[in-house]
């Protein structure tokens, strides 16, 4: 690929998270192979964390690019992203989410960006109501007149925008997301392992069931909770550990005091050190409303952990039901919860699913496989006839415009 100057657009960059972390590994590794990288983000964002960051990586904030709905702010945001596009002599824009996906390929296509790339890590038309599934289509339907190319994080992802006929005729291609896979083998468990668990001797300690996901309602830690409360009883000997922070952070403490569940759960907030939690635990859970494909699965396994899942789309991808792990049967996140207890109390099981995890190959989820993934398909992007005439035409005009502005002697 010759160098272009690639624009990745993302709505919420913050410190942490899969979604982040992938954007930002996909930044780097275009900036290092010799492209001129930019990364927009919008008013949500840790922008501090990532300017400076990398030297070549130039990171822009766009205040009034905001997640909610704001007609005002969406109208003042996709006229700050075309200038910018115009101002950074753009070739290929990636959006990353919904709303940066919406407003940065408005944007792109008005500013006459030669490639438009939109990346989906999640179905925003998943367990929502008819109305909001038809609506989010409808919005889908038209961003994908404008878009040249789509890339999922897994093959469930690509079926489902396939089933509903969003991007017909334009290729999908599947980039897994990239992780730091070897240091979830054989991590060491954490130095403050038994604060964590409350139990001081190793040979006592409780089963350990863990949820790692940022404390939003997306999540559904609350219907969580509420049905373990339902389903056991003091004195049980396991621990769930939430690790991770965000808006429910509070009102999850408070609903565990009033549950009457602090001696089985525990709210550890952000964590620098997942593989060592992954280390400590038995089992993984997750429950989400919505996922594209779960990295926090990808890392339960990488570390021989099984998992117990709501039946996201392409979840099989990682997750063998009953051989590494539970795909519940319903999306209620009350079904995790049961299928969870089921199993810790099911000792043989347990030990068969671990033997399960222990088996299943992760190297797919590698940083080095998502970057050969990633220049496959901007490689298929650039290669269609329309996107590389409309890449040529650019070129040509930019370096007229620079010969127009080079003086008469300069030429010479």
């Amino acid at each position: 690929m010759r160098p272009l100057t690639i624009v990745h657009v993302q709505t919420r960059m913050n410190s942490s998270g899969g979604c982040e972390e992938n954007t930002w590994a996909s930044c780097v590794h275009q900036a290092e192979s010799g492209h001129d990288v930019h990364l927009v983000c919008g008013r949500s964002s840790s922008v501090d964390a990532y300017r400076g960051r990398h030297p070549n990586v130039a990171v822009h904030h766009v205040e009034e690019m905001v997640w909610n709905i704001s007609p005002k702010d969406d109208a003042i945001a996709c006229r700050v992203l075309r200038r910018l596009f115009l101002q950074l002599g753009t070739d290929l824009i990636h959006t990353h989410s919904s709303k940066a996906g919406i407003l940065g390929r408005v944007a792109g296509r008005m500013a006459g960006v030669p490639a438009v790339i939109h990346g989906v890590h999640i179905l925003p038309f998943s367990n929502v109501s008819v109305r909001e599934k038809l609506t989010y289509l409808s919005v889908e339907h038209g961003a994908a007149l404008i878009t040249d190319h789509f890339i999922h994080v897994s093959e469930g992802t690509k079926a489902a925008y396939k089933k509903a006929f969003v991007g017909q005729g334009v290729p999908h291609s599947v980039v897994r997301s990239g992780m730091e896979i070897d240091k979830f083998k054989s991590a060491p468990l954490p130095d403050d392992w038994q604060e964590l668990v409350g139990e001081t001797r190793a040979e006592h300690r409780p089963t350990v069931i863990l949820m790692m996901a940022a404390l939003e309602k997306r999540k559904r830690h609350a219907e969580f909770l509420q049905e373990l409360a339902k389903i056991t009883r003091a004195g049980d000997n396991f621990r769930v550990l939430f690790a991770g922070s965000g808006p429910e952070e509070n009102s999850l403490r408070d609903l565990i005091q009033k549950l009457g569940i602090g001696d089985r759960v525990r709210l550890l907030g952000h964590r620098n050190d997942p593989e060592r939690l992954v280390a400590l635990s038995d089992l993984s859970v997750l429950c989400s409303l919505r996922e594209g494909l779960p990295r926090v699965i990808v890392q339960s396994l990488a570390g021989d952990k099984p998992a117990v899942v709501s039946p996201f789309p392409g979840i099989e991808e990682i997750v063998h039901h009953d051989v590494s792990g539970v795909i519940a049967k319903s999306s209620d996140a009350e079904d995790v919860v049961r299928e969870t207890i089921k199993l810790i109390r099911d000792r043989t099981r347990l030990r068969r699913y671990t033997a399960g995890a222990q088996e299943f190959s992760v190297d797919a989820w590698s940083f080095s496989s998502m970057f050969s993934q990633l220049d496959d398909a901007y490689g298929v992007c650039l290669a269609r006839p329309s996107v590389a005439a409309r890449l040529a035409r650019a070129h040509g005009k930019r370096n007229d415009a620079r010969q127009r502005s080079t003086s008469p002697r300069e030429r010479a």
